[in-house]
């Protein structure tokens, strides 16, 4: 049986992002280009937040950050 790979990345570090506009962003993460339509939601892991991009539109009101609950899976 093969061993399992490590996570590079702390599960419990998980948030989802929705898009509350109506415009399309490209977000510029560390991983490369991520699209986000308007009114979608996307989870990505907490470095996210990290990203002055992401941080400018939430501080704008275009975009939402909350912690992912595992229980609910929302």
């Amino acid at each position: 049986m093969s061993e399992k790979a490590p996570f590079t990345w702390n599960p419990s570090d998980v948030i989802t992002v929705t898009n509350t506009s109506r415009e399309n962003f490209l977000l510029e993460l560390d991983s490369g280009p991520l699209r986000l339509d308007a009114g979608r939601t996307l989870r990505l892991t907490g470095s996210a937040m990290e990203q002055p991009q992401v941080m400018r539109l939430i501080r704008e009101g275009k975009v939402t950050a909350e912690k992912f609950d595992w229980r609910k899976r929302k």
